[in-house]
Formats: C-alpha cells, sequence, structure tokens
C-alpha cells in the first residue's frame, strides 16, 4: 500500500521528523476507521493528559539536589534515599514522561542543555531530610533525567511505529482496505497496533479516563471534593480525615495559604501518591489536592 510504504521509506531514511510522519500516520488511521492508532498519534503530537502512559514513557531517574547542615553544603549532589520508604524511594526515581514530542525534539536538538526534570515538593525534600544525618537538610532537589533517555523515548516510538507498517504492509494494499476497517480484519489490525506498540499484556486506556477533576468542585461543596478525590484513587478514610479538618484549620484566606493541618495531610497524601496508593503520579496528585482544595474554599 503506498501511503505504508512511504511510511516506512521516511522513517527508515531518517531524514524526516517524528512529527511529520506521525502526521502522515494519522491519515492512515483514518483510512483504517482505527480510533486506537489515531488517540495514540493525538497523544504522542499534543502530550498525554492521563497517567496511563506506554511503558517506553516512564523511566528511572536521579534525585539531584542542595543540602547543608550550616556547615557544609553540597551542590548538585545525588540526594541519599537509602533511609527512606523502600516504595516512596521507588517512585522518586520513576519519571513519567507526558511531553509532546515537538516537545522531546526541541530539548534534544536546541542545545536546551543536557538534563530535564521535575522538582521535588518542599514537602517531599523535609520528608527525606528526617533520614539525613549530620543535620542535614536539603534545601531543594529534582528527578533528573539525561539527554539520552529522551532520545531513546523517541527512538522507541519510531522502532515500534516501523514494526506495526512492516507487519500491517505484508497484510493490506490499495484493493483490500476496505475489507480492514469492519468486523475481523479490523479487530485484527487494531490487535496488531496494541500488541506492537504497548505489548501483548498492556492495559492502555486512550482518552477519557473518565476522572473528576476540579471543574466538578463548587465552593464549600465537600461532597464534590469527596467525588474528585476518590475518582483518583484516594481510600474513604484519607478524605474522612481531611474533612474533620479543612473548615477549621484557619487559612489564610489574604495570601491564600493552607493552614498546618491541612498541608501535613497534603505532605502524607504525596508520599502515598509516590508509593502507588493513588491511580495517578506525584506531578498530577500534587496539583489535584491543592487545586481541589482551593476550589473547596473558593480560591479559584
Amino acid at each position: 500500500m503506498k501511503i505504508i510504504d512511504e511510511l516506512i521509506e521516511e522513517i527508515s531514511n531518517g531524514n524526516s521528523k517524528l512529527t511529520d510522519i506521525l502526521i502522515k500516520t494519522k491519515v492512515l488511521a483514518f483510512k483504517l476507521k482505527n480510533e486506537e492508532l489515531k488517540s495514540w498519534i493525538d497523544n504522542e503530537l499534543n502530550g498525554y493528559d492521563t497517567d496511563e502512559l506506554p511503558e517506553y514513557r516512564k523511566l528511572k531517574c536521579q534525585v539531584i539536589g542542595s543540602m547543608s547542615n550550616g556547615f557544609q553544603r553540597a551542590s548538585n549532589y545525588p540526594i541519599p534515599l537509602t533511609g527512606i520508604d523502600k516504595e516512596i524511594a521507588e517512585g522518586l526515581t520513576s519519571v513519567r514522561i507526558y511531553q509532546s514530542i515537538s516537545t522531546l525534539d526541541q530539548f534534544i536538538y536546541d542545545n536546551q542543555g543536557s538534563k530535564m526534570g521535575n522538582h521535588v515538593t518542599p514537602e517531599v525534600c523535609n520528608y527525606i531530610s528526617k533520614s539525613l544525618g549530620n543535620g542535614y537538610v536539603i534545601e531543594h532537589a529534582r528527578q533528573q533525567l539525561d539527554k539520552v533517555q529522551i532520545t531513546q523515548v523517541l527512538t522507541a516510538i519510531k522502532t515500534k511505529l516501523l514494526d506495526f507498517l512492516l507487519n500491517l504492509n505484508e497484510e493490506i494494499d490499495e484493493d483490500n482496505i476496505d475489507e480492514f476497517t469492519k468486523g475481523k480484519e479490523k479487530e485484527k489490525v487494531g490487535g496488531l497496533f496494541h500488541s506492537t506498540v504497548f505489548g501483548d499484556n498492556a492495559t492502555i486506556i486512550i482518552g477519557d479516563n473518565n476522572k473528576q477533576n476540579v471543574k466538578n468542585i463548587t465552593k464549600g461543596n465537600f461532597n464534590e471534593l469527596q467525588k474528585v478525590f476518590e475518582s483518583n484513587g484516594m481510600s474513604k478514610s484519607e478524605i474522612l480525615e481531611l474533612q474533620t479538618i479543612i473548615d477549621d484549620d484557619n487559612p489564610d484566606i489574604e495570601k491564600y495559604e493552607f493552614g498546618d493541618k491541612v498541608k501535613g495531610w497534603i505532605s502524607k497524601m504525596l508520599l502515598a501518591s509516590m508509593s502507588g496508593g493513588w491511580d495517578i503520579g506525584i506531578g498530577a496528585a500534587g496539583s489535584l489536592l491543592a487545586d481541589g482544595i482551593k476550589t473547596y474554599y473558593g480560591w479559584k
């Protein structure tokens, strides 16, 4: 099939940008009426807005930062994690890549440095500091990735797409494409795509994952706040703990700052998200918690 042959050639010769290749592949997806392929392409082109990511977008990282004890200071230093909970340490050394292909391309080719990373929240830095000896306190820290790891993500996308197209090219041609838009033949294409890109045993939710967001919360309505948190994996006991303190914690309404009890509760929930207790990662959890409670208070 002509469009498949062209895509295979463009991937193989290395002269075409991955963004352009994916846009052209979207034409093929429409010809095949394959919604999963369309959605995957859209996510890769626009960035992912869900924590249901393909495995090739889940990477290991270093935690780098600065710490001091008033007498000595270490900058850009690997933060020791041996003294904290193993599951939390695992969460801190794992990064999910949500960015679009064009953003990743720009990082690699525009000389923007050799590292990419996410800032570790002050609450988590405080938690890690408690495990350090000699009075050391972490001033700031970040999850750090090397540029070569981002290059490997892009290479994985190219390789998986190429494998899919090569296999598809053996099954389909211009004369019989309509056969692959319905029934068992359509399912065959879908299965071929899914197994090639995600793996035989992967379960990936593409598109709307039905999670609630802060737009569903009105000021002072705790039931709506509870629904949002429950839909993202928080337990009822954790939410009940928040309910007992949220209205009596004396937040600073002029500076939009939470009270001490709510701050402590948020810190505990962030640690839970790192250990896999939620359906979302720590980055998304931090935003959801803060934005949800701010919306409840009427600050957003």
